[in-house]
């Protein structure tokens, strides 16, 4: 596809993402991530067989099969993922949640082509390779987008984590909050103004609009509006935001893993490789002159 016609169906895939009424699968934060890959997907898809059946394996909110049709509305869709439920399927696209990618209810060479975004790296990349080898027709197309360990994604999580362990772990907002909360559940001043004090110094230190900044000041206004509930439900919220804090660093860190998994090329393909399929290519994913962020890695 010439490039003033990708720039067409990217334009109106994006317009009808934002005018969804559903949670939209791109952000604004991440347009031009979005559409590096959506640019990828389409190259992808362009040569593939007329009403293929396609697979896509750790779908999430189906974003990749959604790419996938703009362009290939032909294209046989369904999208797999280990979460339950999932969103709603777009028109023409069949998303199964609660279905592990290592382990999958379909019939041998049930799909003519396989692909996978930030998802393949995240499993058992060995019992994943059998598994979906075993659901594709011999020789059928293989698509992975996998992390990039060096690339600007993990980079700024890493920045996320950092700020996250700041106001945590030095900064020790929630049990130093905690302590300060009055037992009739009025609010405290000395528990606003340490909130208070700790964003305005994780805005100094890392910047506007940064993680240090959005905790605390998430608790600041949960002690505020404590006196129009109960503490059981204040004390409740506090834990919620901690918990949210808590399961980002598991986030993170599973992140990281995954950018370890798939930058050690050799064994991440090793299961394909040793049934006779080799890289065809493999195309690094980027926003304009950046480093890349991730590689679409063709089978």
């Amino acid at each position: 596809m010439d490039r003033g016609k990708k720039e067409q169906v990217w334009k109106a895939f994006w317009d009808r993402q934002r005018s969804a009424s559903s949670p939209s699968v791109v952000s604004a934060e991440w347009n031009a991530i979005s559409k590096a890959q959506f640019e990828a997907w389409t190259d992808f898809a362009e040569p593939l067989p007329k009403s293929a059946r396609v697979i896509d394996f750790a779908t999430g909110a189906g974003k990749v099969p959604i790419m996938l049709r703009e362009t290939r509305p032909d294209l046989e869709l369904t999208g797999i993922d280990i979460a339950d439920p999932l969103p709603d399927a777009p028109e023409g696209i069949e998303l199964r949640g609660g279905l592990n990618m290592e382990n999958l209810p379909f019939e041998d060479d049930r799909f003519d082509v396989a692909v996978s975004q930030f998802g393949f790296e995240y499993g058992n990349v060995e019992a994943t390779t059998r598994e979906m080898l075993r659901v594709l027709a011999p020789g059928g197309p293989i698509g992975l987008m996998v992390h990039r360990g060096d690339g600007p994604i993990r980079a700024h999580n890493l920045r996320r984590e950092e700020q996250i362990r700041w106001v945590k772990e030095e900064m020790k907002l929630f049990p130093s909050v905690r302590d300060l909360l009055r037992s009739d559940n009025q609010v405290s001043s000395a528990a606003v103004e340490l909130a208070t004090a700790i964003a305005k110094e994780g805005m100094e230190r890392f910047g506007r609009g940064n993680v240090a900044w959005e905790i605390p000041e998430a608790v600041r206004q949960t002690l505020i509006l404590a006196p129009r509930g109960t503490r059981k439900k204040l004390l409740g919220t506090l834990d919620l935001i901690d918990n949210e804090s808590e399961n980002e660093l598991g986030r993170i860190q599973s992140l990281c893993e995954a950018c370890a998994v798939a930058d050690n090329r050799g064994r991440l393909l090793e299961g394909f490789r040793t049934e006779g399929r080799e890289v065809i290519n493999t195309t690094p994913i980027r926003i304009g002159d950046d480093t890349p962020f991730a590689d679409l890695i063709v089978i």
